[in-house]
């Protein structure tokens, strides 16, 4: 497939080259025809084979700089210059006329050198232009291929590490087990059952989030297992923690990387301390048609360790933005004074998950 694709590309280029030198020849055929009656098409014609000659020989001179150096194919010019107003000396002067085919009537060398001069200079610049067109479009490839097989093998790679962590343990079983746990707990503990229920949701959220190529879920989903993950912890904990959680804005078709939000309240929850009713742990949602912004801050502990201890956390959330919003999202992570803050705005552009 790749080779037919190139294939097809060499002959386009090759018909655009027959279509410019067609064009020129009929821009040389019409001057001439209105300066001297006489001319013929295949006046014309005899006349731009040298030039046809010398674009490409000076197109190839000026690859070769790449590996010899400019300053050979700058020496190049010169030496091209030569070899070809000898060909073509010979060819205007001896073959054509074996052919009964006249270009110039005279053959004083000194009008012939100035005539071919101005042609190999003009010719000589469009191969120049045409050079640096094409390198230029070649490294906009080359540039755009190696974004691509660099997108692709961070998706790959973060496929591979989802895979990973789901063969510790099968999730699926663990996701029947508490189902199964919740109708038996419902009988004896209707709140025990409720927070069965609700670990269970959250598993159910982790296996549909890796089944997703996209990379991206809907931020209603991301919110309704954040409320989840925040209802589970003031089950466990009571009134012990102290937690300040507003959401601003309406959810439409926003999306977000899956557990992005998840990940660092629950690292919020482990490594922050939140007894503090002055230092509350905070998180703000503020949701636009085509931005998402997500702000947490918690009173760090007197360990000290939650910045060591969420990075494993934060670079794959970073891996999984790069892929699903490349060059959409801005991420900051900062320690101040007694407070541990992470912000992560997102452009969506509405884009479903």
């Amino acid at each position: 497939m790749k080779r037919r694709a190139l294939s097809e590309n060499k002959i386009k280029t090759h018909l655009l080259h027959i279509l410019a030198w067609l064009l020129y020849a009929s821009f040389i055929y019409i001057t001439n025809k209105l300066t001297k009656p006489g001319a013929t098409i295949l006046n014309v014609l005899f006349y731009l084979l040298p030039l046809c000659l010398t674009f490409y020989v000076s197109v190839y001179c000026l690859n070769l700089h790449k590996e010899k150096g400019v300053w050979w194919s700058i020496a190049s010019f010169f030496f091209v210059f030569v070899i070809i107003g000898a060909i073509g000396y010979a060819y205007i002067y001896f073959l054509l006329p074996s052919f009964g085919a006249v270009i110039y009537s005279s053959r004083d060398f000194k009008p012939f050198i100035q005539e071919a001069l101005r042609d190999y200079v003009r010719i000589f610049s469009f191969a120049l232009l045409y050079f640096y067109i094409k390198q230029s479009f070649t490294k906009e490839r080359e540039i755009a291929a190696l974004k691509q097989q660099e997108m692709k093998s961070m998706q790959e790679k973060l496929q591979y590490e989802y895979a990973f962590l789901r063969s510790q343990i099968n999730p699926h079983f663990l996701h029947n087990t508490l189902n199964t746990l919740f109708s038996e707990a419902l009988e004896y503990s209707p709140e025990l059952a409720d927070n069965i229920l609700k670990l269970s949701s959250i598993m159910r959220y982790s296996l549909e989030a890796v089944e997703h190529e996209s990379g991206k879920v809907s931020v209603q989903k991301e919110l309704e297992q954040l409320q989840t993950l925040i209802d589970i912890h003031n089950l466990r904990f009571g009134n012990a923690k102290n937690i300040n959680y507003t959401i601003e804005g309406n959810v439409t078709n926003q999306s977000a990387p899956p557990f992005s939000f998840i990940t660092i309240v629950e690292n919020a929850f482990k490594y922050g301390d939140l007894k503090d009713p002055e230092y509350p742990l905070t998180i703000r949602i503020v949701l636009k048609p085509s931005e998402v912004y997500f702000y947490c801050s918690n009173k760090i502990k007197s360990t000290g360790i939650q910045l060591s201890s969420s990075n494993i956390g934060i670079s794959n959330l970073s891996k999984r933005l790069d892929v699903a919003f490349k060059d959409k999202y801005t991420m900051d992570v900062r320690k101040e004074d007694d407070l541990y803050i992470f912000e992560l705005t997102i452009k969506t552009d509405n884009q479903h998950a």
